[in-house]
């Protein structure tokens, strides 16, 4: 059963059952981005909003990037140096350094891996996949910073570049929430179908920044909940898939973490002899497992 709640903010949507999940992502476009999130109690937080330094004063986050910029040097060598800000942050990102960013995959099936890889499973608790319109983000966001940088968004040809990420960033003044795809990309991150979204500034929360959307914001928005009581289910779907740390994290570490995730999704004799029971006495069985 479906449980459709509208809110002021965004749409949630409840499910039981993997399978409605799966019928429901079916339906939506290619414009629709997803994050997963281990428990449904969690909004959409970036990094940089929970440390305890961001308040201090205005321009700590550009010298906290300041400082990351020349302390990084001394470990890359002059081809992975980035050249923008924007890719500065995507690698601060990816080494656990608090940044505005927050990560989405263009893929409805990797947001889940992540939202039921290490959940919690009680009682009555649940996962949250947050799907987010990212076109109809863009173009918003669009809207909002034209009246802004209209010479910079003409010379872009209505693109938010590396160069007008830049002044957004310095400025650090506008609340708003906007997509952005830095031109280089690691390899965990493109494998991964990654789009990140940044805020328009680090001094308020995530949540209140996307509510410049608007009316707008329960189209755009949705937190789709499952029970964490999936997981096993879901992870050996995802695992049929080729979704796993393996895949997902390509290196010895992500190797390690699908063995364990492999196995501890695994069902005992038992549970595979009770599955065949019930599937014979089904009615409506036809084919055999």
């Amino acid at each position: 059963m479906t449980k459709l709640l509208m809110e002021t903010t965004y749409t949630t949507i409840a499910f039981k059952t993997w399978a409605e999940y799966k019928n429901f992502v079916s339906t939506l476009s290619e414009n629709w981005a997803f994050r997963g999130q281990q428990s449904s109690n969690w909004d959409l937080r970036n990094a940089i909003e929970r440390t305890d330094f961001i308040h201090i004063y205005h321009g700590i986050e550009m010298d906290f990037l300041s400082e990351f910029q020349r302390g990084a040097r001394n470990y890359l060598n002059k081809d992975e140096t980035p050249e923008h800000i924007i890719e500065w942050l995507a690698l601060m990102q990816h080494h656990g350094a608090p940044t505005r960013l927050l990560d989405f995959t263009r893929s409805p099936f990797i947001a889940p891996f992540f939202a039921f890889e290490k959940c919690a499973v009680k009682h009555n608790s649940s996962v949250a996949i947050w799907a987010m319109n990212i076109k109809h983000l863009r173009n918003r966001s669009l809207e909002v910073l034209a009246g802004k940088f209209a010479d910079d968004l003409l010379e872009s040809k209505n693109l938010i570049n590396e160069k007008l990420f830049e002044k957004i960033f310095v400025e650090n003044k506008h609340r708003l929430v906007f997509p952005v795809e830095p031109f280089r990309m690691n390899r965990r991150y493109s494998v991964q179908q990654s789009v990140f979204v940044s805020t328009g500034t680090a001094q308020e929360p995530f949540m209140e920044q996307l509510k410049f959307l608007g009316e707008d914001i329960n189209k755009a928005v949705i937190k789709i909940e499952l029970p964490a009581q999936l997981q096993k289910e879901v992870l050996r779907d995802l695992q049929r898939m080729n979704l796993n740390q393996a895949s997902l994290f390509p290196d010895l570490d992500g190797y390690a973490g699908s063995l364990r995730l492999k196995y501890e999704s695994m069902r005992s004799p038992q549970a595979i002899i009770q599955q065949s029971v019930n599937m014979l006495e089904d009615k409506n069985f036809r084919f055999f497992p």
